[in-house]
C-alpha cells in the first residue's frame, strides 16, 4: 500500500485511514470478516496497531465485534442511521440560531470549495472523498456557532458521517427503491447549493428548512425502506 505524504504518520492511524477508507469505498463488505493478519500483513505493520484501528472503528459503526469471532464490517441499523441524521441536523440548526445564520467569508469559502468537490464527483466514484466533502462543508455551520459543547456534540457523530453514506448508499439500491423518492447525485449537489445560498443571504429561516430537509428526508428515507424490506422477508 502506498501512503501519501500528507498521511497520519502512526502505524495505528495509517490503519485506521485504510480501513475506513476501504469500508466506505465499499471495498470491504457488509458483514465480510476483518482478519488482523491479514490487514496487518498488507500495511507491512504489526497486529497491534490494526487492533486499536478495529477498536475505533467499532466505536465509528464501521465495525461489528463480538467476542471469540472477531470484527465483521457493519452498516448502522436504518433506526440508528435515522437518530444520527435527526441530531446532526438539529445540532446544525441551533448553530445557525445561536450566530444568526452569520459564516464568516473563510467558512463561507470553505463551504464553496466542498460543493465545487461535490459537483465534479459521479455516481461511480469512491464513497470517501464524498464523505469528507460533505464533512467540510457542515463543520463551517457548527463552527459558526463558537460553542465549543456544540462542537464537540456534533464532532462525536461525525465519525458516523461515513456509515450515514453507506446507509443512503444501500438505500438506494434497496429493490423497493423505486417505489419511494430516489434522491440521485444531483439532489445531494442541490441540497447543498440550497444551503449555501440560504446561508449567504444570512436566512435563518430558509436555512433552517433546507437543512431539516436535507437530514429528515434522508433519515426518513432510508428508515422506510429497511421497513418495506422487512415487511417482505416476514411475508
Amino acid at each position: 500500500m502506498k501512503i501519501a505524504a500528507d498521511a497520519p504518520c502512526s502505524y495505528a492511524e495509517i490503519a485506521l485511514h485504510y480501513l475506513r477508507e476501504q469500508i466506505i469505498n465499499g471495498e470491504f463488505r457488509a458483514q465480510e470478516k476483518l482478519v488482523e493478519t491479514e490487514i496487518a500483513q498488507t500495511l507491512g505493520i504489526s497486529r497491534g496497531p490494526v487492533r486499536d484501528a478495529l477498536k475505533q472503528l467499532a466505536v465509528e459503526g464501521l465495525v461489528d465485534y463480538q467476542p471469540n469471532r472477531g470484527c465483521t464490517v457493519a452498516l448502522l441499523s436504518p433506526r440508528d442511521a435515522y437518530e444520527v441524521f435527526y441530531l446532526r441536523g438539529n445540532l446544525e440548526k441551533m448553530a445557525l440560531e445561536k450566530c444568526n445564520c452569520t459564516i464568516s467569508d473563510e467558512g463561507l469559502f470553505i463551504m464553496e470549495n466542498a460543493l465545487a468537490e461535490m459537483r465534479s464527483f459521479s455516481d461511480q466514484d469512491p464513497m470517501y472523498p464524498k464523505v469528507m466533502a460533505d464533512t467540510r462543508f457542515h463543520r463551517q455551520i457548527v463552527l459558526a456557532s463558537q460553542m465549543d459543547r456544540l462542537v464537540k456534540m456534533w464532532e462525536l457523530l461525525t465519525p458516523l458521517n461515513g456509515a450515514m453514506f453507506l446507509s443512503i448508499h444501500n438505500a438506494n439500491h434497496s429493490p423497493f427503491a423505486d417505489r419511494i423518492d430516489h434522491p440521485t447525485r444531483g439532489n445531494l449537489v442541490m441540497a447543498h447549493e440550497q444551503i449555501l445560498a440560504a446561508v449567504q443571504k444570512r436566512d435563518l429561516q430558509e436555512a433552517c428548512r433546507v437543512l431539516d430537509s436535507h437530514y429528515t428526508k434522508n433519515g426518513e428515507r432510508v428508515y422506510r425502506l429497511s421497513l418495506m424490506q422487512e415487511a417482505a422477508q416476514d411475508g
